[in-house]
């Protein structure tokens, strides 16, 4: 079973009801395919492989169903036994004395903390090192492009991000996976370098969104395994910014309503968000303003660490008054409301991930556009793999859910993707 590291962990957990399930085997596989093409795609920033087999002999067995499973770790999260470096120079070999909250809790269900996946800098605009593994020419997106490269390449079947702009639907959809950024404030992120007290959150890469169920299920301790979900009543909302959207991202979020339709979803266009895009604007002043205080310090001590396009961001901010960061903040609660109202009656939201396919090039992580007002609000949002542009590289579809559902959006994120599965990328 050389092909274990392609395995999705709806498949491994299979194998393991059947009593077929070899961690080690797994492991060897991986770190296989990582020895073999992570010169290429580059999503890691440390792996060590004897530190993992170690830990892969001392791991618990809880009966969590991710016993031996290994995971990527943005480099934004700390562990005790990895450096964090948070994507900057000036804490390259960072060690931190304990792991965070999701690395512990991931932990503690015997998952194995594989290594540290490359993310921009401080998780905002400057790209890393990684390649998009569909075509190493072209830009993974960011900011946790080492994680969704990592699973998009068959290195690994699960890794953490986090999300403040776009940071993991840009980079699932850009490589052709599945990513699921949590409602604010649904996970712990303590010991993760944050960067908006407003804005941030963490989220998964997987290529199986039917995956998504089994780790929230870890992570939140569920004492029974939930079943994928066919919604109801889906809303298609094309945003203000529709018209730029590619044809190929257009065409495939219209066929995705028309093959839930065609599975008896009531699918209604809505109009939702102000039709001139100020909730993107609104998102772009509170980054700007949160980012420049949280990276204070590195702005006064060791601005000539900081890349051009970090310094300009955190100079943004601090351009910025405070009237205006409410102004911000105040329209952002006034829509929080109607999303909810919206959301009582509609399972989830049908909207783009992205502009289109992965720009060409690494100087650029590409537009966070269409999460910008959604990942404001503070909303969990699923990216599922729509197929492939006119480059023939991935698009995604984006569905977007209640603030405080993200167990309802996974399983209909699931029962979405098996019916959506023929317009997968491989």
């Amino acid at each position: 079973m050389t092909d274990l590291n392609k395995l999705s962990l709806t498949e491994l957990t299979t194998l393991r009801r059947r009593g077929e399930f070899d961690a080690i085997a797994l492991l060897d596989a991986c770190l296989h395919r990582i020895a073999a093409r992570d010169g290429q795609v580059r999503a890691f920033e440390y792996i060590d492989p004897e530190r993992l087999q170690r830990s892969l002999r001392t791991t618990s067995l809880l009966g969590s169903g991710l016993e031996g499973i290994p995971f990527g770790v943005k480099d934004l999260m700390d562990t005790f036994d990895m450096p964090t470096g948070w994507g900057s120079p000036i804490y390259k070999g960072r060690q931190a004395g304990r792991d965070a909250g999701c690395i512990a809790s991931l932990r503690a269900c015997g998952a194995l903390a594989a290594g540290k996946t490359v993310t921009t800098e401080f998780a905002c605009f400057h790209p890393g090192k990684t390649r998009n593994p569909r075509n190493l020419s072209h830009t993974p997106g960011g900011s946790s492009q080492g994680s969704a490269a990592a699973v998009a390449d068959f290195m690994l079947p699960l890794a953490l991000g986090t999300q403040t702009a776009a940071s993991i639907i840009r980079p699932a959809a850009y490589c052709g996976v599945v990513g699921y950024k949590s409602s604010r404030g649904e996970f712990d992120l303590g010991g993760v370098c944050t960067v908006s007290q407003t804005l941030d959150s963490l989220g998964f890469f997987v290529r199986d969104a039917h995956d998504l169920i089994i780790v929230r299920r870890a992570l939140m301790r569920g004492a029974e395994e939930a079943a994928p979900s066919k919604p109801a009543r889906v809303a298609l909302v094309r945003t203000p910014h529709w018209a730029e959207a590619s044809e190929a991202v257009q065409a495939a979020v219209e066929r995705a309503a028309r093959l839930l339709a065609n599975e008896n979803v009531i699918v209604d266009e809505v109009t939702f968000g102000p039709d001139d895009g100020a909730l993107t604007e609104a998102h772009k002043v509170v980054m700007a303003y949160e980012v420049a205080r949280s990276r204070m310090f590195e702005y006064t001590h060791h601005r000539e660490h900081l890349s051009a396009p970090m310094a300009r961001l955190i100079e943004s901010g601090l351009e910025m008054t405070f009237e205006q960061y409410d102004r911000a903040i105040t329209l952002a609660r006034e829509w929080e409301k109607r999303l909810d109202e919206l959301l009582d009656g509609v399972d989830f939201i049908l909207s783009p991930s992205t502009t289109g396919e992965a720009p060409a090039g690494h100087e650029s992580t590409g537009d966070p556009l269409f999460s910008r007002m959604w990942t404001l609000l503070g909303a969990p949002a699923v990216n599922l793999p729509a197929g492939r542009g006119e480059n023939d590289l991935p698009i995604g579809i984006q569905l977007v859910g209640r603030v405080g559902f993200d167990d309802m959006l996974v399983r209909h994120a699931a029962w979405a993707h098996s019916v959506l599965a023929d317009q997968a990328c491989a």
